[in-house]
């Protein structure tokens, strides 16, 4: 919702909704049938979603595709929490240990992942925006502006073109 009320109806709006007994890998295939013909998506996710998104990634295999992650389950092993995970969705995860060509907003405070060693790789054309955070990203809104700059790095040129003409 942070995201429609900040973008607007700059883009369109589709969502991948799952469950604890969902069949992750045909969510996927689905939403990549339906956008097969797209150039390009900007695409979303959040935690264990930031993993299924990231799998939707590395299935359309588009280099215009743009990705942003958000406090992501990139591998179940790296999860903190003490609370039980669902079982079906386990083997429905990625283990992603290299994550590249993203956005990455992860805080080291993560209560729920160990999100410590994002801040020690050399990420491949990924950025990582450390922020002061909990896993839920309570302060969301506040880092629109920076998902907005990575979707359209030339906006400001753009703008200040714009405003001499």
């Amino acid at each position: 919702m942070n995201l429609k009320d900040y973008f607007k109806d700059q883009f369109e709006y589709d969502f991948l909704e799952w469950k604890n007994d969902s069949d992750i890998e045909v969510l996927i295939e689905e939403k990549f049938q339906k956008y097969q013909n797209v150039n390009q998506l900007i695409i979303v996710g959040d935690s264990t979603g930031a993993n299924f998104a990231y799998q939707l990634c590395e299935l359309r295999n588009c280099k215009f595709d743009i990705l942003v992650l958000t406090s992501p389950l990139l591998d179940i092993e790296k999860r903190i929490a003490n609370f039980d995970f669902p079982d079906l969705i386990k083997p429905q995860l990625m283990k992603i240990e290299n994550p590249k060509n993203a956005l990455i907003i992860a805080t080291k405070n993560d209560e729920i992942l160990d999100q410590t060693w994002l801040f020690e790789m050399n990420l491949e054309n990924t950025q990582l925006l450390e922020v002061d955070d909990n896993h839920r990203m309570i302060n969301f809104n506040h880092y629109l502006p920076k998902i907005e700059n990575y979707i359209n790095p030339n906006k400001d040129k753009l703008e200040t073109v714009k405003d001499r003409n």
